[in-house]
């Protein structure tokens, strides 16, 4: 392993509108969660980002990573991602993470992306075309920001006259970066910008190996020394993976049905019968079956999922393993008994069986 792994967890602080609970729901019991998670001992809490979801999904991952700052003094917080054009001009966004890194006394990460969805760019009357220039110059401006020294900037879609960034964070320099980059042209920017690599939950185990193996090469092509990785997954406990998945159906259909059903994320699958990659839709009978979740998550007694990890985790030198701490739906027991089984019952072995950093 490239550094000792820490584990996180993901906060998106979605509610399940069928299961009629309320939009403040998910708010007061992430909030309760993350307060359990820095009990238990996870290293980070990460909030995630989309716009005019019907489940209400936080549009506003740096004003819950505030609350979670508090709540859990002893984690890392972050974003996993942040929409960065999205967010106004680039300067104001590196205020807001600046204000938040000396609110949490200097622990945060920041995780970036361009954005995929069209619609969300709609609703602020963005050109969807210009995202990934807008994302670029983004980075391009917090960069220069860190420096702590005023500058200028002369870009295609922001400008930056003067620009000085007060308070600076905590230590001086750039804040960690994390960027999600799926595509070769976006493992390539990533680490362009000197950013680790953070991936979703939905990329199969053996691709997952390839694309990490990916970033690597091109960190080495343009010899930027050593980048790190960070996993999003599932981590579904119950008394066999069959179980497991019983135990979370409800939550999980929601959750990749609706939110990230594969027509929406552009998923594909390797046909058995002709070996060929197509594109997978939610009526394929492999989709969510608990072939499809093997490839993907940890799921089963808490041994299982453990002996799981230690197999697999070494494969991909992580710094951060992160998974899902509440779908919508369940509720904040179910949610805060998968923690503890998480905590006591995987973490001492996995942590035990890894290489040592």
């Amino acid at each position: 392993m490239a550094a000792a792994l820490k584990f996180g967890v993901a906060l998106s602080f979605q509610v399940h509108r069928g299961l009629g609970e309320p939009w403040d729901k998910s708010y007061r019991e992430g909030i309760e969660l993350a307060s359990e998670a820095n009990r238990l001992g996870f290293d980070s809490i990460w909030a995630s980002e989309h716009h005019g979801e019907a489940d209400g999904y936080c549009p506003s991952p740096i004003v819950a990573c505030a609350a979670l700052a508090v709540a859990a003094p002893r984690c890392r917080i972050g974003q996993a991602v942040a929409l960065a054009p999205l967010h106004g001009h680039p300067l104001r966004l590196a205020e807001d993470l600046s204000v938040l890194d000396n609110l949490s006394g200097g622990r945060v990460e920041i995780g970036l992306g361009q954005g995929y969805r069209p619609a969300e760019f709609e609703m602020f009357g963005w050109p969807y075309g210009k995202r990934t220039t807008a994302f670029e110059e983004s980075l391009d401006i917090l960069g220069l920001a860190w420096r702590g020294e005023r500058f200028d900037y002369e870009g295609r879609v922001y400008k930056v006259k003067a620009g000085l960034l007060r308070p600076p964070p905590i230590k001086p320099g750039p804040l960690p970066l994390w960027i999600g980059a799926a595509a070769p042209k976006a493992r390539a920017r990533a680490v362009r910008y000197r950013a680790g690599l953070l991936v979703a939950p939905l990329i199969e185990l053996a691709h997952l190996e390839r694309q990490i193996r990916s970033f690597d090469d091109e960190v080495a092509r343009q010899n930027a020394g050593a980048l790190p990785h960070a996993l999003m997954r599932e981590v579904l406990v119950g008394d066999s993976p069959a179980d497991a998945i019983k135990r979370h159906q409800p939550y999980l259909d929601h959750v990749y049905r609706v939110q990230y059903a594969p027509e929406r994320t552009g998923q594909t699958f390797i046909d058995p019968a002709t070996g060929e990659r197509k594109p997978l839709t939610g009526d394929n009978p492999h989709y969510l079956s608990e072939a499809f979740m093997q490839d993907r998550w940890f799921l089963g007694t808490p041994a299982d999922i453990a002996a799981k990890m230690v197999d697999w985790l070494p494969r991909f030198a992580l710094e951060h393993l992160i998974f899902q701490a509440r779908q919508p739906g369940m509720s904040l027991r179910h949610a805060v008994d998968d923690l503890e089984a998480v905590a006591k019952d995987v973490l001492p072995v996995v942590r035990a069986g890894l290489p040592p950093a």
